[in-house]
């Protein structure tokens, strides 16, 4: 029987792949079948097979972060010739939060889930060569690359009483920040430390090593850092994302305004919006996608022979631009279809995959049963709150119902308003964007100093239609928003905006967006089918428990007069918790606790710890109809209903 050879580099980065080699790849493919999760893991039941699971794991949408052979051979920055560790290795990935995922026929290198290979061996896969002229000489976009698909930051891990579970569909805990921030130290390190860069050279190179081929890898490398850098600085911001979160519109806009090639782009707006991945059961279900409902999903057309959903297309094609695709806006316009590595018929094929996701129900075999009388009494609290007026029931097995989400303005919850502020405000020059139509087909022309958020809409169309050019313009004008927006507000007379806070930018930008009025200046209310599987709460992870959801805060976004707002009698959302424990809290419902940061934890802030100042960004108000009012006794009666949903 053949055997599958593989450099030995592959078998050192991942041990378990490296004793499965020993026994020859047919032992690998009987005893490890496509899905198994990891020893120890539970699966709950969602609706999804094994093979469905394998496959949403390693599917490529067209990211492309850095060759794999690079990718293998990169080592931490902590990285000595004495105790060299591999970039890739899954001590560096456990710290980074990421899961493991065991060697499989889908994924015989055992690469964490969502971290996968993307391989165009044609020209069509020489993209960005202005950006990369001396990678794209060297023929090295044609070979394999790794990048990331959705599922490395919607599944996630819950441990309790010595037993862990996997959700699939859940948000990360993951800290896509730090990933990001290391791989590019650890790519600057490979280069200045010399033994470093032979070991790398010398691991990527192999029997073509040599004077001339060691000299262009070196360069290769260097254009890669060079990128990474413009988007670290273009994305830099005062507020840390930590576990959990990514200013993931914040990433897609500074990228679409970087692909235009402007080399002095205006940064008035940073990526400091972090918000918690939504949980993506029911997606297709929705009306509006994003948490500001920045596109619309209610449009469905046959493309490739299937009924698709063109919201959701656009929201995956806006995330794989955002997250390391390739793309090219500069050579073409819109209507003709932008080059990308974006994989249409994949996405489409993991649109329909989601779509059969059911959201998870109470584990009772794993965690406490449900109190089921103490949880009726907490529904007629959910009832007499009105939750259900935002909340509408949905059933955790109902795959076609309407979701009936609501989007209620940011100026009416009172919670963090940058997502969708920022979304609003960000603007940029648009290069060879400018005088096109927004929607490439239809709508206004793109002006010099555009909306970024325009110059999305614009990219998004032409990459489509660069895989596909058989869709008509005018399906894209009934997914996304109008293009033009309406003018910031301006009336705010005795209005204190962001009181306690000294940045007179961020107040300035606050007081714009709360005395406007835009579509975009909302975030969705989804039904709560699964709620107790998504800690931390709100949109921006700022509230650890829906215990502490329930509670009021003391930061508020506004305040009429001179004075701070007085602080609510009785208890608050806590200000200060570490993110990252897996640790389950059946009783509050999320994740346990604590303010200790150890080295796989992060610890979340409301203030700033030495100026005490309220962190723009990080506001935990919001969500508060009045529920502060609840008795101790009623306050977890309403949490044991929600254990239910």
């Amino acid at each position: 029987m053949r055997m599958l050879r593989l450099p030995f580099r592959f078998i050192s980065a991942f041990p378990a792949f490296g004793l499965a080699m020993t026994m020859g790849m047919s032992h690998v493919v009987a005893d490890n079948v496509a899905g198994r999760l990891p020893a120890g893991v539970i699966a709950i039941d969602q609706g999804w097979s094994d093979q469905e699971k394998s496959w949403w794991y390693t599917a490529s949408q067209g990211s492309r972060l850095l060759p794999l052979e690079w990718m293998l051979a990169l080592e931490t920055e902590g990285s000595t010739a004495e105790a060299p560790e591999k970039f890739m290795s899954p001590e560096n990935i456990e710290r980074l939060g990421y899961l493991p995922n065991p060697p499989s026929v889908d994924n015989p290198l055992g690469l964490p889930v969502g971290f996968v290979i993307d391989h165009d061996k044609t020209r069509s896969a020489d993209l960005m060569c202005d950006t990369f002229p001396a990678t794209c000489d060297a023929l090295t976009m044609r070979k394999p690359w790794i990048g990331l698909n959705c599922s490395a930051c919607h599944t996630n891990e819950i441990e309790f009483g010595g037993k862990r579970f996997r959700v699939e569909g859940a948000a990360t805990l993951a800290d896509f920040q730090e990933l990001e921030e290391s791989l590019l130290r650890a790519l600057k390190l490979t280069l200045s430390d010399r033994a470093t860069f032979d070991r790398f050279a010398r691991a990527v190179l192999k029997s073509d090593l040599t004077v001339e081929s060691r000299a262009e890898l070196e360069v290769q490398v260097e254009e890669q850092i060079a990128w990474q850098q413009l988007l670290e600085d273009k994305n830099k911001a005062d507020v840390r994302y930590g576990r959990g979160r990514l200013d993931a519109q914040g990433h897609i806009l500074n990228k679409v305004a970087l692909i235009t090639r402007q080399p002095d782009q205006i940064d008035t707006i940073r990526a400091d919006a972090p918000a918690s991945y939504p949980f993506i059961w029911n997606t297709s279900q929705q009306g509006k996608i994003q948490w500001n409902g920045i596109a619309n999903n209610i449009l469905k057309i046959n493309i490739l022979g299937r009924e698709t959903d063109v919201g959701a297309l656009v929201r995956n094609t806006s995330e794989v631009v955002g997250v390391f695709a390739h793309i090219e806006t500069d050579r073409g316009k819109a209507w003709r279809g932008y080059d990308s590595s974006v994989r249409l018929d994949t996405m489409i094929g993991l649109e329909r995959l989601l779509a059969r996701l059911k959201s998870p129900r109470w584990p009772e075999d794993i965690l406490p049963a449900i109190d089921w009388e103490k949880a009726a009494r907490g529904e007629q609290h959910f009832e007499s709150f009105k939750c259900a007026s935002c909340h509408e029931p949905l059933a955790w097995d109902d795959l076609a119902s309407p979701a009936k989400e609501k989007m209620d303005p940011i100026g009416e919850q009172q919670t963090d308003i940058f997502l969708a502020c920022n979304t609003f405000l960000h603007a940029s020059k648009s290069g060879n964007q400018a005088g096109q139509k927004i929607f490439a087909f239809t709508g206004e022309r793109i002006g010099e100093m555009e909306f970024t958020r325009n110059l999305l809409v614009n990219t998004v169309v032409g990459a489509v239609v660069g895989k596909l050019d058989e869709l008509a313009g005018g399906a894209f004008t009934d997914v996304f928003p109008s293009g033009r927006a309406g003018d910031a507000g301006t009336e705010s007379s005795g209005i204190d905006f962001l009181p306690g806070v000294s940045d007179e930018i961020k107040k300035d930008q606050a007081r714009q967006c709360l005395t406007a009025e835009h579509e975009l200046l909302a975030y969705k209310a989804r039904p709560l089918n699964g709620i107790w599987a998504t800690a931390p709460y709100l949109h921006n992870g700022s509230v650890p428990t829906l215990y502490d959801l329930l509670l009021p805060a003391k930061v508020r976004n506004v305040w009429e007069g001179t004075a701070l707002p007085p602080e609510p009698a009785g208890p608050t959302r806590p200000e200060v918790f570490a993110v990252g424990s897996r640790q389950f809290d059946p009783a509050r419902v999320g994740f346990v606790i604590t303010q200790d940061a150890g080295d796989d934890h992060f610890v979340f802030r409301v203030r700033d710890e030495l100026s005490g100042e309220p962190i723009p960004g990080n506001y935990n108000s919001g969500h508060d109809y009045g529920t502060d009012a609840l008795s101790e006794e009623e306050r977890m009666e309403l949490v044991e209903y929600l254990k239910t949903l």
